[in-house]
């Protein structure tokens, strides 16, 4: 899902890295206000983890690729906000230093990983909120904790793929178009979301169970965080 660089048209590539600035100067007014001190080490350890995982790459079409994504993870282990943040992160160091997608596509790469993945959290958030008239040690709870994380996830990372294959088939460069791209685009992702679906949520199964104090306790602000 890393665009290289010269793939997309330049009024699709401005208009993304404003949004894109946007979010992202949100976010940060955000997180100044709700990230706590010991939160800091979760936050380097899931950034250098998906960091990690987003670094196996699978090509696809158009020089796009697909992968891990770790936006729901992120955003269920500390808030979207932070995610959006995090995920930047992992993009600007990879097209920096490892020339994995284009830094003028850089913002566009961002816009697919970090926003237009919330509909992912939004899934989540919808499901995980069934759960907030049970204890954390009731097994509605994690059953509904669980359901909500691999359906947040693989919802994530469908829609980003569609997104980037609109992206795609819309630009001049790529001549066969959006009808082409994204059923491309999905053909791979919907086998990846599986997996970006059961990575996540053994994960947060982990922390369930062995730190639960890093999981948010459900808020129906937490959706907006």
């Amino acid at each position: 899902m890393h665009i290289p660089e010269g793939l997309l048209d330049l009024w699709i590539v401005i208009p993304l890295w404003i949004v894109t600035i946007g979010y992202g100067s949100l976010s940060l007014f955000k997180i100044k206000k709700t990230i706590k001190e010991d939160q800091v080490a979760i936050v380097s350890v899931i950034t250098a983890m998906v960091f990690a995982l987003q670094m196996l790459n699978f090509p696809i079409a158009a020089g796009t690729s697909g992968h891990f994504l770790g936006f729901i993870l992120m955003a269920i282990l500390i808030s979207p906000s932070a995610a959006f943040i995090m995920i930047s992160v992992v993009l600007i160091i990879q097209a920096f230093i490892f020339a994995d997608g284009g830094i003028i596509a850089l913002g566009a790469n961002i816009f697919n990983m970090g926003i237009a993945t919330l509909p992912g959290y939004f899934a989540y958030w919808s499901i995980r909120k069934k759960s907030k008239d049970f204890s954390t040690g009731d097994k509605i709870y994690t059953r509904y904790l669980l359901i909500a994380t691999f359906v947040g996830a693989y919802v994530s990372l469908i829609v980003a793929a569609t997104i980037c294959g609109i992206e795609v088939g819309l630009s001049s460069s790529f001549p066969f178009g959006i009808s082409y791209t994204v059923p491309t685009m999905l053909g791979y992702h919907l086998l990846i979301a599986i997996g970006e679906g059961l990575i996540t949520t053994v994960i947060v199964a982990f922390f369930h169970k062995y730190a639960p104090e890093y999981l948010p306790n459900f808020d129906e602000t937490l959706i907006w965080s």
